[in-house]
């Protein structure tokens, strides 16, 4: 269970698991822009636990 609601209309920063890029924006990105990973990224605001 998550302490925290993903809220898809507002903005959020994702991490990218491959390699560690931050992106702020209101929608789950597709692909990182930096290493190309599809996927990858996870809602830093979600716990991982």
């Amino acid at each position: 269970m998550h302490d925290l609601r993903e809220d898809r209309d507002s903005v959020s920063t994702y991490e990218c698991l491959r390699c560690g890029e931050l992106v702020t924006t209101d929608t789950r990105p597709d692909a990182c822009p930096n290493c190309g990973q599809t996927g990858s990224y996870r809602n830093r605001a979600m716990s991982l636990e």
